[in-house]
């Protein structure tokens, strides 16, 4: 028997849903029952806007299955996935990198069982280590709740705002159980993950440290962290959620580096004409800067978890722009932090 060759593991991954199908959660269903969000109503206008959830359910999803599948929410949902989505015209092809990790058997990879060989099925059988997970794509919230005050900052602002706090919680108690009755989950935190970059980093740390019964990894891409999420890893709650190796806890940065070597040193330029060649906004800037200024705040958060004892990944991006299009090109390193079953993977 022979079997196709791999598909490369390189970027750029491919665009869309790769054989998946996405169905959309009306805001009826999530923001329309959370009575909780009634609790901070400002001058008659709900800070957490209804939108419409978008979940990928991976290719072969059974949903009488009853070994679950894992689950990773993602904030800033419309940039995951699909570049028409995405508000700079490029996305960071989560779901094609996904299928490239499980394509070299790095991640979810599927096995053929004998059982359903046997009884004439032509499909396979997947463990539950084995299978592709569920994304729960989080929109941002988009435009001002007041002139200047960005609702999505409010949303993914630093742990101690009380909307940030109001939209983790709205995630954990609210979208998270109707995912869960939904479709074929293993709700537990070992299988429960989630994702963002830039502020949205911020707004994944800060979801599994809020509620760590029901999140067990973070990857933050970028992430713009605040001092009270800084502290709070510091003091004896955060570090008694985040030791013993018991959370998976992925940070990046790119932008410019002085200690970088010189072989990959790359002062970033105000302009890569490339990040101006996507279908929409051509104006995007790319951010350039962003990724230099975050710096200082990552490298806070390293001290904080090392003084801590505890275990994550960090890696460095010199050059890397503040976007999704160069979020792209490494998106396939957290998804292995996150699902692959080996620590040793150096992919």
């Amino acid at each position: 028997m022979t079997h196709p060759p791999k598909r490369p593991l390189t970027p750029p991954f491919p665009n869309g849903l790769c054989g998946g199908t996405i169905l959309d959660i009306a805001p009826e269903e999530t923001f329309g029952v959370d009575v909780n969000l009634a609790n901070i109503n400002v001058m008659g206008d709900m800070v957490l806007l209804p939108r419409t959830i978008r979940i990928w359910l991976p290719p072969g999803y059974d949903d009488e299955d009853e070994a679950g599948y894992s689950v990773l929410y993602v904030h800033d949902g419309q940039n995951a996935m699909e570049d028409k989505d995405s508000w700079t015209g490029a996305s960071w092809r989560l779901v094609g990198a996904m299928t490239r990790l499980a394509d070299h058997k790095l991640i979810c990879s599927r096995k053929e069982t004998t059982a359903a060989n046997q009884e004439g099925k032509s499909g396979t059988t997947l463990s539950p280590q084995e299978k592709l997970p569920i994304i729960v794509m989080l929109p941002s919230a988009e435009g001002d709740w007041l002139p200047g005050v960005r609702r999505r900052h409010l949303e993914y602002g630093d742990m101690n705002l009380p909307f940030a706090q109001a939209h983790a919680d709205f995630v954990a108690n609210t979208v998270k159980p109707l995912v869960d009755n939904r479709f074929q989950t293993d709700p537990s935190p070992e299988q429960t993950f989630c994702m963002g970059s830039s502020m949205g980093g911020q707004a994944s740390l800060h979801l599994m440290l809020r509620h760590p019964d029901k999140f067990g990894g973070a990857a933050c891409l970028s992430p713009a962290f605040g001092p009270a999420i800084l502290d709070y890893v510091a003091s004896p709650k955060g570090r008694e959620i985040l030791r013993g190796g018991k959370k998976k806890l992925y940070i990046d940065i790119g932008g410019d580096m002085d200690d970088a070597k010189s072989s990959d040193f790359v002062r970033v330029s105000p302009i890569d004409f490339l990040d101006h060649l996507t279908p929409v906004h051509g104006w995007n800037p790319g951010y350039f800067w962003l990724d230099t200024q975050l710096q200082g705040q990552v490298t806070a958060m390293q001290k904080a978890l090392d003084q801590a004892g505890i275990e994550y990944e960090y890696r460095k991006y010199p050059g890397g722009r503040h976007n999704e299009r160069a979020w792209a090109l490494r998106i396939h390193k957290p998804l292995l932090h996150l699902f692959s079953t080996d620590k040793n993977n150096n992919v």
